[in-house]
């Protein structure tokens, strides 16, 4: 039976592929509610008189899709270097 995955691990204790990014609404402006990764960097900003929360879902949803997609990438590029090798290809030293 295959494992299931919660959280960004597997029940078996196994890391998955899939990094876990915790998202939190910064609410230090009354007007403004800026949704933040767990690092503080900025995601999206949104009108605390028209905010919804299916809103911020999709913008964290996004975000988080956007991650996954530049980590593949990155992990593409690196699984093509060879040891003694910077990332741009040339030798290290």
């Amino acid at each position: 039976m295959a494992d299931r995955q919660r959280g960004g691990r597997k029940e078996s204790g196994e890391e998955t592929l899939f990094p876990k990014f915790d998202y939190y609404l910064d609410e230090s402006d009354p007007d403004i509610l800026v949704l933040r990764r767990q690092d503080g960097t900025f995601v999206a900003a949104f009108s605390a008189s028209g905010v919804t929360r299916e809103g911020i879902m999709e913008a964290a949803k996004e975000d988080y899709q956007a991650l996954l997609a530049h980590l593949a990438k990155d992990r593409e590029r690196g699984s093509g270097q060879s040891e003694g090798q910077d990332p741009e290809g040339g030798p290290r030293g």
